[in-house]
């Protein structure tokens, strides 16, 4: 299954009663598999749904269960620009091909042509960087581990205690669904090829700014990715 099979499907219950849409996917780190659905409700309020909810895949997708209190998994790479180890660009990744039964492959778009890359070639970063067959991927960094507790040391007395300062934390405004596709504010951004749907009507015209109403006729077509890319490469 590709991941544009999924962003911009509407999510319904087992029921039929309508949940809202999917606006991105995170995937597990070998990128076999989706590990969550990043979804908005008709007030493009934010939530998530783990992949064990995900029960069928078609025009829709049904989904039961509970939500997500925060997002897991690693985040989509679609959008991302890839170049090779020498700092060529090769294109963008447009899209994932999962690999529950095969090896999971991105799908790098150019000007040129549409081109597979497996996942195990690449390294992600802020960008992609593709290796060629054989070469070693260097592999993510792991976070550092935590120094080994050292004992207790007895309390000081009243007379000792200073007193520090404590400073709150600063929230950071979580963005609204309608401003994200894997961390890119497509509103007002030109685009720079048409883009059509499956009828060859057209979602969002060469030249043309996107707006809330490109948005909507991109998410009903399944047509959020191919705008998405359109907007942030020249390749």
């Amino acid at each position: 299954m590709q991941l544009s099979n999924v962003i911009g499907k509407p999510v319904l219950t087992p029921t039929g009663e309508e949940r809202g849409y999917v606006v991105a996917a995170n995937l597990s780190r070998d990128y076999a598999k989706i590990s969550c659905l990043v979804c908005a409700d008709a007030e493009e309020e934010e939530f998530y749904l783990p992949a064990r909810a995900i029960l069928s895949v078609g025009d829709a997708v049904i989904a039961a269960g509970r939500r997500l209190s925060a997002p897991n998994g690693v985040p989509s790479p679609v959008g991302k620009e890839a170049y090779t180890i020498a700092g060529i660009l090769l294109g963008t990744i447009s899209d994932v091909r999962l690999g529950e039964d095969a090896e999971p492959v991105f799908l790098l778009s150019s000007s040129r042509a549409l081109t597979q890359i497996p996942a195990r070639c690449v390294a992600l970063g802020e960008r992609a960087v593709v290796y060629p067959e054989g070469m070693t991927v260097p592999a993510a960094k792991k976070p550092p581990k935590k120094p080994p507790q050292t004992k207790k040391e007895a309390p000081m007395s009243e007379n000792k205690v200073q007193k520090t300062k404590i400073i709150p934390e600063k929230r950071v405004p979580v963005p609204r669904a309608a401003e994200l596709l894997n961390g890119t504010n497509l509103l007002g951004r030109r685009v720079k090829k048409s883009v059509f749907d499956e009828r060859g009507a057209a979602v969002a015209v060469a030249g043309e700014r996107i707006t809330p109403a490109v948005l909507s006729r991109a998410r009903r077509s399944n047509r959020l990715v191919q705008l998405a890319v359109n907007t942030l490469t020249n390749v």
